[in-house]
């Protein structure tokens, strides 16, 4: 994206530090699996996929072409841009959303691509931000979700990032200890059952530099929690804290947990880094944000797996500074990330 600044307010009407997740849009999973459903064939094996993929049908796509039919052109441009972009597909409990991840990851594997896949469903989720919480399953309950969910991804070598919030919410001391306890096993479960996937790499959610600055301390509650099923962790979900700190906080934890763990870092909404004005919740759509680096496999610095868009940045945090309800998308505010990337 291009950086025009001193377009933003033209051309897009319109920290509290914990990261805070999102569902995707029942709008985009309705639009996605329309397109979706024809292609349900096996398709190509998707260990040679090398890129990864964008899941059609974003509800970004009428408003760009509602801004391109009233000559905002150059507006148009960059919501569809931001459309067409890999981000995460939100699995939290939505009907029919093991039936469209088993398509995306289907569809992926034919054309040789990665998806990023986001495991959301958690009993008590949110219980720190309290925007995106949700009708709470069992312990039973949500492990025979996690089955459905391994089986829906299947032989894919698909991208997971398991249960944003999850182990922050812990972490910063908003569950009991009864609950904390309980969640501990059903991170571990979800972490061994879809880690056993045989394409799969799998991320567990660690929080970022905002909730924990040190990040040491995290090493035994992610041990705890399963990392070592997976590949690693994932940082800065939903979160502003720009890249070349979650790079540096997360190579640290990395040497904490025995250099065996690897890292993706969300750069959805990074580009200007965390709020530190006077809105509340700092973390919530917040105002004067930017779209970070473009989502990308293997971008360099080591350790580090991917820069992905594991929120979308269509999407709203939540019912706070002028936005609609948690995971409904957005288009100005979207708008206004976009003109605010950094160039380049």
């Amino acid at each position: 994206m291009t950086g025009r600044r001193a377009q933003v307010a033209a051309s897009a009407a319109a920290r509290r530090p914990p990261a805070r997740s999102r569902p995707l849009a029942a709008a985009r999973w309705a639009a996605a699996a329309a397109v979706l459903l024809a292609g349900a064939g096996c398709g190509m094996t998707a260990a040679r996929a090398t890129r990864l993929y964008a899941a059609p049908g974003s509800p970004l796509l009428p408003a760009a072409a509602r801004l391109r039919a009233s000559g905002r052109a150059a507006d148009a441009d960059e919501l569809t841009r931001i459309a067409g972009t890999p981000a995460g597909v939100w699995a939290a409990g939505q009907p029919g959303e093991m039936r469209l991840v088993r398509q995306v990851s289907r569809a992926a594997a034919r054309a040789h691509r990665v998806p990023v896949i986001v495991a959301y469903n958690l009993p008590g989720r949110d219980s720190c931000g309290r925007l995106s919480t949700a009708a709470s399953l069992d312990r039973a309950g949500y492990e025979r979700w996690v089955r459905q969910l391994a089986a829906a991804i299947g032989r894919g070598a698909d991208i997971v990032v398991v249960e944003p919030d999850g182990l922050p919410d812990i972490v910063q001391g908003c569950l009991s200890p009864a609950a904390a306890a309980q969640r501990y096993l059903l991170l571990r479960y979800a972490m061994r059952r879809l880690g056993a996937l045989p394409g799969a790499r799998v991320y567990l959610d660690a929080g970022n530099p905002g909730i924990t600055a040190r990040p040491a301390p995290l090493a035994a509650p992610l041990e705890r929690a399963g990392v070592g099923y997976g590949r690693g962790f994932a940082a800065n979900v939903s979160n502003f804290q720009l890249t070349a700190t979650v790079v540096a906080w997360s190579q640290q934890l990395e040497q904490a947990l025995g250099g065996r763990a690897r890292a993706v870092i969300d750069t959805s909404r990074n580009g200007d880094g965390p709020y530190t004005g006077p809105d509340r919740p700092q973390w919530c759509n917040p105002p004067g944000r930017a779209l970070g680096p473009s989502p990308r496999l293997d971008p360099g610095p080591p350790g580090i797996d991917a820069y992905l868009w594991i929120k979308d940045p269509g999407a709203s945090d939540g019912p706070c500074n002028g936005g609609p309800p948690a995971g409904q998308y957005w288009p100005q505010y979207a708008l206004g990330l976009a003109w605010r990337a950094p160039a380049g």
